[in-house]
């Protein structure tokens, strides 16, 4: 049975190419051929999936994404005997296909375990079994199961080559992304007042003022004065498809600087002095493809980018922005990994950014705050 540590771990991963979720146990035992044969149907597509490691098949688990699959358990009664499925299995195949089909507990939740190792293949049926056809070869890619194409089907039987990626970093109109920035960088005043109504100016009842104003006007201009964004684009240049491309960056900073990370997306609106309490409710944005973690001492942008076939691009789903605490030379480091590269790869863009430093005291922060966007830009 697999250790708790590495179930742990592959509860955290996610459904892909090497690894399923099933809240129930495969019905065996005096089940219809119809029914066993969606066992042997996901066995045969993670046998032939494209993949660097061992398949696994985790039954009495539930995907609960974006969290760890919830154990869910199995019934103890009903369990099945892995020499029984092995002969189920290979009695039915062209080849002999390694596995093994194991049941246990995980803490006290009962569960079972398909491991399936990385092996020649493909595999496929002699004959017409259930709903499977013969001489089919079924195939796992990302987290849906199809039928393989000849090319695929060719390329199985074949030593794969080297794994070829080129990754572009380009500005939001997609051209290269440079590699010097000219920007300011503005020092507010760390406290300032809370904007407050004016009682001499009419406000109709649904409109709230916006207290935080002067100091979301801060963060707007110290922002924008700093930011640059950068565009990534992967490119595939492998003879196979790569599952589950996923990109991780990170910005390494000169001593003594920072330098945080936002979607594009996310970067802060010009600020009113005034909102509609429900305009300004935030909701989650569930599947984006592109998020930041900023809880480890740097931040880290999650790209996830899907299956790349041969000769094909892909562009993330959205820009990342960028916000250096100060002038030096930064390193926007990122780590290629997908399902079929055994190590990530790694590619990087330096660049310099320059300015100024300039700091703004509260009492120039009200003289020139006519110069800010107001209400009406």
């Amino acid at each position: 049975m697999l250790s708790e540590a590495l179930l742990e771990e592959l509860r955290f991963k996610g459904e892909g190419s090497d690894l399923d979720y099933k809240a129930e146990r495969y019905r065996f035992a005096q089940a219809s051929d119809d029914d066993k044969s969606a066992m042997l149907k996901d066995i045969l597509a993670f046998a032939n999936a494209y993949r660097e490691g061992p398949a696994y098949i985790l039954l009495g688990f539930k995907e609960n994404a974006p969290h760890p699959a919830e154990v869910t358990g199995l019934p103890p009664d009903g369990a099945i005997d892995d020499s029984r499925v092995q002969q189920f299995v290979n009695s039915k195949l062209n080849a002999k296909l390694e596995f093994r089909y194991e049941e246990g507990l995980l803490g006290d939740r009962h569960i079972a375990v398909i491991s399936i190792p990385k092996q020649r293949r493909p595999f496929y049926l002699t004959r017409d079994y259930g709903k499977l056809t013969r001489d089919t070869v079924y195939v796992r890619r990302g987290s849906s199961t199809g039928i393989a194409s000849p090319d695929e089907i060719a390329r199985m039987g074949t030593t794969r080559g080297v794994v070829k990626t080129v990754l572009d970093f380009q500005t939001p109109d997609n051209d290269p992304l440079p590699n010097a920035f000219e920007r300011r960088f503005i020092n507010f005043p760390a406290r300032l007042p809370s904007l407050e109504r004016d009682r001499n100016v009419f406000l109709p009842t649904t409109f709230l003022v916006n207290a935080h104003y002067y100091r979301e006007g801060a963060v707007y201009h110290s922002s924008w004065n700093r930011v640059f964004q950068a565009r990534l684009l992967l490119t595939n240049q492998s003879e196979f498809s790569l599952g589950d491309a996923h990109l991780e960056v990170v910005v390494r900073c000169p001593e003594g600087e920072t330098a945080s990370m936002l979607r594009a997306d996310e970067m802060p609106d010009v600020p009113s002095s005034t909102y509609f309490p429900l305009a300004n409710a935030h909701l989650e944005h569930a599947g984006q493809a592109v998020t930041i973690d900023d809880r480890g001492k740097m931040p880290v942008a999650q790209v996830a980018l899907g299956t790349i076939r041969p000769g094909q691009t892909v562009r993330a789903e959205e820009d990342i922005a960028i916000l250096p605490s100060g002038p030096g030379v930064y390193s926007i480091q990122v780590r290629i990994l997908a399902n079929e590269i055994p190590a990530p790869l790694l590619a990087e863009h330096q660049l310099e950014v320059t300015g100024p430093l300039v700091s703004v005291s509260e009492q120039e922060f009200f003289l020139s705050w006519n110069s800010f966007p107001d209400d009406e830009d």
